[in-house]
């Protein structure tokens, strides 16, 4: 039986379903391949122009979006892409206007400048550089991934202070103080050290940056029902980055030399810097994180546990659309927020040592909370304020031996429960030390029978509770086998 034509259905990466029609001619090594889609166009659509601009727009898809777009990625990939662009392309201009200022502050125009000078400056803003990598890696590099969208919007702030600095620093040359003190630095003292402060703003800006964007675009690549490449996500935004940056340069070239005096300066540096903020803000707040950090589930624990939000008294389950939207951006992570009210009701340290919380804490509470928590795989300590402005307590975990993302959890989720009883009960700057055995246990009821409940909503509703992200990289020690002697 001889086969004349065969139609062939097929499915690209994008899901679009479309036909091809293989027919044979008198020829039999020749073959007649059409292609058509699944849905019939009117006459008029067939037009070459029409399907020249289709082409194009597939074209330019193929080369800016991620293979399999819209399937591979998380639906928040495309807004938090859009305005990143345009934070980049106000940073291209920007950075424009900072190049000129430290050329300047090099030296590129003055007469009685040298090159040896220039070099000397160049070498010493990179040693501020460096410095700056070393020390900011140190410090910050276990709270990126916690705090993505924290560091991410920071590290724009960062960058446009080092961008005013470039952008100054060849007006500090004109200053000129009326004072003849050795400790008040001369205008040119001032350049230099701006010119260094902005070199070391710049790489921890790099830093910053850096991580908190390995942790985006890990969560972009990871959408519910399928995986994205990593690898291809970074690829393609390189190219978007690349072609707005040259947008951003190549009109900054006919613009940037009609800015040539302090007042005209000032003013553009003034919007470029407010767009670049205001894009990268809009940016960090588009992204729907699935992952639990403190603010994240501090808010679902908070309206999970408040009877008076949810209709007939039942629990309320957020989304991670609904947390996002309420997520502070600029928050501190060790504070303890009530979620409904959106007051700090206390502070909590995890991953302390034993050591560190007996300088904080009675010896007889600590004994009392190492008893306590014997079959639990984190002790919790309960301190008074450290200041007298301080809200609430602060409360110190120490972590034992083999504790999981989940054990993090409930530990937060431990303290923000003492730290909301303590606010309910208005209770004084100094509790009595019975006052807080009853907290601690009370608080530790609760966990014990609604957590379980808790934990099993909270999948229903999206979240990814595996992948926690409490605390700052690893605590500073684990308790092993803690040995309880009695006196006699």
């Amino acid at each position: 039986m001889t086969i004349s034509s065969s139609v062939v259905a097929e499915k690209d990466e994008t899901g679009r379903i479309f036909y091809t029609t293989v027919g044979h001619s008198a020829d039999i090594s020749t073959k007649k391949i059409t292609r058509t889609t699944d849905i019939k166009a009117p006459p008029q659509a067939r037009l070459f122009n029409a399907k020249s601009f289709h082409a194009l727009g597939h074209s330019i898809s193929a080369i800016f979006l991620p293979a399999g777009y819209p399937n591979s990625v998380t639906p928040d990939y495309l807004r938090y892409q859009m305005y990143n662009d345009v934070q980049e392309f106000c940073s291209s201009l920007s950075g424009l206007l900072a190049s000129r200022g430290a050329l300047e502050g090099f030296g590129v125009g003055d007469a009685s400048a040298s090159a040896t000078q220039a070099l000397l400056l160049t070498v010493l803003k990179d040693v501020c550089s460096r410095f700056t990598t070393i020390i900011g890696a140190y410090y910050f590099g276990t709270s990126l991934y916690p705090e993505t969208k924290t560091f991410r919007f920071l590290a724009d702030v960062v960058n446009d202070t080092s961008i005013v600095l470039d952008t100054i620093s060849p007006y500090f040359t004109s200053i000129s103080l009326s004072t003849t003190s050795p400790y008040i630095p001369s205008g040119s003292t001032l350049q230099i050290v701006a010119l260094c402060m902005s070199g070391a703003l710049r790489s921890l800006c790099g830093l910053v940056a850096g991580g908190s964007k390995a942790a985006l675009t890990d969560h972009f690549a990871s959408p519910v029902n399928s995986k994205g490449d990593v690898g291809e996500l970074n690829a393609k935004s390189a190219s978007r980055s690349t072609v707005v940056a040259l947008t951003g340069v190549l009109l900054g070239t006919l613009v940037v030399p009609y800015i040539t005096t302090r007042t005209s300066t000032y003013t553009a540096l003034f919007f470029l810097v407010f767009g670049h903020l205001l894009a990268n803000y809009l940016a960090v707040r588009s992204v729907v994180l699935r992952s639990f950090n403190r603010q994240r589930s501090s808010i679902l624990w908070s309206t999970f546990r408040n009877p008076k939000a949810g209709a007939d008294g039942r629990s309320v389950v957020l989304t991670p659309r609904d947390v996002s939207n309420r997520e502070i951006i600029l928050d501190i992570s060790s504070r303890i927020r009530d979620a409904v009210s959106n007051r700090v009701i206390g502070h909590c340290s995890l991953g302390v040592s034993v050591q560190y919380a007996m300088t904080r804490c009675d010896t007889s509470h600590i004994l009392k909370m190492l008893q306590y928590f014997h079959e639990e795989p984190y002790v919790l300590f309960v301190a008074e304020p450290r200041s007298w402005g301080q809200r609430g307590p602060c409360i110190l975990v120490s972590f034992k031996e083999g504790y999981g993302s989940l054990d993090q959890l409930r530990a937060w989720l431990h303290a923000l429960e003492i730290a909301a009883m303590w606010s309910a009960r208005h209770m004084r700057p100094s509790p009595s030390p019975s006052e807080i055995e009853d907290m601690v246990l009370s608080t530790h009821e609760t966990l014990r029978k609604e957590f379980s409940r808790f934990t099993g909503c909270m999948k229903e509703a999206g979240w990814n509770i595996e992948e926690g992200a409490m605390m700052m990289g690893s605590p500073g020690s684990v308790i092993m086998s803690p040995e309880t002697k009695k006196d006699a």
